[in-house]
């Protein structure tokens, strides 16, 4: 840093022009008597989402796939590397959010600093992809009580009860909200906690069946040698271990849902940091460390882990973590560990839910949806976004139907999972372009409240290794062809393309050059969101 350079000031040092008028119209006192966005998501509750808020199936029962298919070495390294990029992406998005906390996360960031096109693209697509999770956790969690109750015909009721409950929470206000989200986290923390003790003492054979695994089969059967029945082994190898990445995908998918809050946190620009932070320890502890002692406890050849796979069913008694339970002979913790993942299923639906209304209601507010959306009751709820968006639920009771809830899971899970690169991508595009103008405007980085080594050329690694994976996913439905598989994996692309071409061509948008690009932070102390109509 130049002499000449300071550290900024909040308080003393000048801010840019404001250039978007429009944005800066909504953004009021506390004290407004309008209807608005409250600011009652304390410190506590941002971490703690932060942390292990969207955490639920993925890890608990999808990261068996990921041993079955990459095995225990495989599965690490591929949701050690998938973990990295993830880490990378949220940094770059902390930069973004913590300096500017007022905007709407990433859909406004992809707006300001790339194409009004690329936020109006980014908005509605982040909207169905969060839209469609809340529809595959409640499809998961309904899939998880058959461990109880294996009756068909019970289904229905299981999800209508999941959907009313989450809508119900959302509406209560965003305090409620978090305190759910709050406690519903720290059970899942304390749960994984729980299972990585539990695994290491199986691994050590202090288990009933007293069988020391040791690193068995870290060292026999590391990698998958039999992907698919490909051939030679070495091909199967590196292909099973590729097949991890997009597990692991799903797995961390809803991380950036950490955007959504800002406009609800209180003291954003120190909580949303401290979050942001908090990501660091959730993928190390919560997704590595469990999934690389589970991977030591149980063989990636077990007959009941190969089956989920084959089967795509999902259901809790093949969860990696009960499989390790149950051939050690330990009695009764399935049924907790199962109770744990329903809740864990219910809670990621729920924030899935939030999330999405949230997106709507911003979209409706920059004019990018009908101002209908916009509507906030005085408890600070965007009720018609959330009704809106609540309906898409209802696909959840696809797993009621005769496809059974194998396909439905599927086809939801492999739309949702490419969903996230996608968002992820944008999230990377918006940082490197943020960057650059800041480069180009000759401002200092030292303006920024939150700051990291990695960036900006983290970014550039975000967006290269999403957008290789992302053209590699749907590579099974090739041979033997699937369309219908194929179609679910890609689905979001054509969807996506068609938004930002449709929108640039009908309203001409053009790339913000980095000369004119608004590198003001538009929040103000103690300010809420109102709605604009």
């Amino acid at each position: 840093m130049s002499s000449e350079e300071k550290v900024y000031d909040p308080e003393s040092s000048p801010k840019h022009e404001f250039k978007d008028i429009a944005h800066d119209a909504y953004i009021v006192d506390a004290s407004t008597t309008d209807p608005h966005m409250h600011r009652s998501l304390k410190g506590r509750h941002v971490s703690m989402i932060a942390i292990a808020g969207t955490i639920g199936t993925g890890l608990f029962l999808g990261s068996g796939k990921a041993i079955a298919n990459g095995g225990p070495v495989g599965a690490v390294l591929g949701y050690l590397i998938v973990g990295c990029l993830v880490g990378f992406m949220m940094y770059s998005l902390g930069e973004m959010m913590v300096y500017d906390p007022s905007a709407c996360g990433f859909i406004e960031f992809s707006a300001r600093y790339v194409d009004p096109a690329l936020g109006f693209a980014m908005g509605w697509q982040y909207w169905f992809q969060t839209a469609m999770t809340a529809a595959v956790e409640i499809v998961a969690a309904s899939i998880v009580i058959e461990f109880w109750d294996a009756n068909s015909k019970h289904l229905a009721i299981y999800v209508t009860v999941m959907l009313v409950g989450i809508i119900i929470i959302n509406i209560a206000g965003v305090k409620y909200f978090g305190e759910f989200e709050f406690w519903f986290a720290f059970l899942k923390i304390i749960t994984v906690l729980g299972l990585c003790i539990v695994c290491l003492v199986v691994d050590l054979g202090g288990a009933p069946d007293r069988d020391r695994r040791g690193f068995r089969y870290w060292r026999d059967s590391p990698f998958n040698n039999s992907f698919l029945n490909i051939t030679p082994p070495s091909k199967a190898r590196f292909l099973g271990f590729w097949n991890v990445f997009t597990q692991a995908a799903f797995s961390y998918g809803g991380m950036e849902g950490l955007a959504s809050i800002c406009l609800e946190a209180e003291n954003p620009q120190k909580t949303m940091r401290t979050a942001t932070r908090a990501i660091f320890y959730r993928i190390v502890l919560l997704y590595i460390v469990s999934l690389w002692l589970a991977g030591m406890c149980i063989a990636p050849d077990n007959p009941n882990l190969l089956r989920a796979n084959a089967e795509d069913s999902g259901t809790a008694a093949e969860s990696p973590f009960v499989i390790v339970i149950t051939t050690a002979g330990i009695k009764v913790l399935d049924h907790i560990i199962n109770a744990v993942v329903l809740t864990s299923a219910f809670s990621a639906g729920n924030e899935a839910l939030y999330a999405s209304s949230r997106a709507l209601f911003m979209l409706a507010q920059e004019g990018k949806a009908p101002r209908f959306f916009a509507k906030v009751l005085r408890s600070g709820v965007p009720i018609n976004a959330l009704l809106f968006t609540a309906l898409f639920g209802c696909l959840a009771y696809l797993n009621c139907g005769a496809a059974g809830a194998g396909v439905a899971f599927n086809w939801l899970a492999n739309i949702t999972t490419l969903g996230s690169m996608l968002t992820w991508c944008g999230v990377a595009l918006s940082h490197i372009r943020f960057s650059r103008g800041m480069r180009a405007q000759g401002v200092s980085r030292d303006i920024l409240p939150f700051r990291s080594f990695l960036l900006p050329w983290g970014s550039y690694v975000v967006l290269i290794s999403f957008i290789i994976i992302i053209f590699f996913s749907g590579w099974t439905a090739l041979k033997p062809w699937s369309p219908s598989d194929f179609f679910s994996v890609y689905v979001n692309i054509p969807f996506a393309f068609i938004l930002f071409v449709g929108y640039k061509v009908i309203m001409k948008t053009k790339l913000v050059p980095l000369n004119e690009m608004d590198l003001s932070s538009h929040y103000v102390k103690n300010s809420v969101v109102r709605s604009k109509f």
